[in-house]
């Protein structure tokens, strides 16, 4: 019993010595800053919060993570230390630039295969060791997590709400305010399995289910970062995602399903592999051109003032006003311009009504009594030609 306590502890330790760890909060910061400059001189002040763009990820995070880590440590499932560090290792590069385009499972676990199954190429170059003999099993183990990631991905991107992506004002190619909206987030989730070398030893004749030399392991606990980044012009940023999590989640299973066969005929974990990366860059590729294709969702109106977004903790957010919807009058008066609104809305300091058009085109009420010291612009983002301070339209 001793020595399990030893090997837990040792394994909490090497998760907090693990430099990603670190790296996922410095990187997200570091976004997050990004994001609040770019709100400020787009909208003249902040919207969201330092580190909103992993807010709504720990509960699934942790809840996947224990379920794998509970199945993987019940089977024996064995990483190599090489496994372990390459990830790491790519995750930290894809992420260097502060975008999350590229921390999907499909290009931190499929490139660190094909860096691992290059090794012996090129491993005489570098100052250190990487490589070590990996067994068929442990190819398909790997990239059968690299599959069950991408359906956790999936599940990820499904979940997104409506106030989880950033609305930014900007210029159109056509010298129109347009606005779309980013969405941008990150996942950390924590993985328990086992290491060759430690001080544990098997406790059944099938565990592990890769034996190792002396069968010998220890228990570590490491991190693994998920992150996606796309922008939504042509409409509403929830519903755009719907069928991108769809085809990901079909392409989740047919790499599952390659993997695992993989064990039969080796050379399918390989094709497992092209599978993911062309897979995943393909969709990404199709969800950009479709939505290219679209014409603006977020512009000026003729009729009405377009929400292109709400400020958190504001009363817009407490009376439930969406991005999408459109505000047709304020206290009983026609408004068709931020200064419409904003007029129509001191002409009663005490109480509002809000005649909102929502996206299935029908009309709903709203109203709020209003307090001293609340927000004085009820917190609308709107896409208004005369308040821009924005720059030109630019391609992901």
């Amino acid at each position: 019993m001793e020595v399990w306590i030893t090997e837990i502890v040792k394994g909490i330790g090497r998760f907090f010595f693990n430099p990603l760890f670190y790296w996922f909060f410095f990187i997200v910061f570091l976004a997050s800053i990004a994001r609040i400059k770019k709100e400020r001189k787009m909208f003249g002040s902040k919207i969201y919060d330092v580190f909103d763009e992993i807010r709504f990820t720990w509960g699934s995070a942790l809840l996947f993570g224990f379920i794998l880590s509970i199945i993987a440590f019940g089977l024996g499932v064995t990483f190599s230390y090489s496994m372990v560090g390459v990830l790491a290792l790519l995750t930290i590069l894809l992420s260097i630039t502060r975008s999350f385009m590229r921390l999907s499972p499909a290009y931190t676990f499929g490139l660190a295969y094909l860096l691992l199954l290059l090794a012996p190429y090129y491993e005489d170059y570098l100052p250190f060791n990487i490589s070590m003999e990996l067994t068929n099993l442990q190819w398909v183990i790997f990239t059968t997590a690299m599959g069950i990631f991408l359906l956790y991905e999936a599940y990820f991107i499904s979940r997104m709400h409506n106030d989880a992506s950033y609305p930014e004002r900007m210029q159109g190619s056509r010298g129109k305010v347009i606005g779309q909206h980013r969405i941008k987030k990150a996942s950390l989730i924590p993985i328990v399995t086992l290491l060759p070398l430690g001080d544990l030893t098997s406790f059944m004749d099938w565990w592990p289910i890769i034996p190792l030399g002396n069968d010998e392991f220890g228990l570590i606990c490491f991190p693994i970062v998920i992150g996606f980044e796309h922008y939504v012009r042509g409409m509403i940023p929830y519903k755009a995602l719907q069928g991108y999590a769809q085809s990901l989640l079909i392409l989740g299973f047919v790499v599952v399903g390659v993997a695992i066969t993989g064990y039969y005929l080796p050379i399918l974990t390989l094709i497992s592999v092209v599978i993911a990366l062309v897979g995943r860059e393909t969709l990404s590729f199709r969800f950009r051109m479709n939505d290219r294709q679209k014409n603006p969702y977020f512009t000026p109106q003729a009729e009405g003032m377009m929400v292109l977004g709400v400020i958190p903790g504001t009363p817009a957010q407490e009376i439930g006003l969406l991005a999408g919807e459109k505000i047709m009058k304020v206290n009983a008066r026609p408004v068709n311009s931020e200064q419409e609104f904003y007029e129509a809305l001191q002409a009663n300091r005490t109480y509002c009504k809000l005649d909102v058009l929502d996206e299935r085109g029908e009309i709903r009420f709203v109203q709020r009594a209003m307090y001293q010291g609340e927000h004085h612009e009820l917190g609308v983002l709107f896409c208004d030609q005369y308040a821009f301070y924005g720059e030109k339209v630019k391609s992901e």
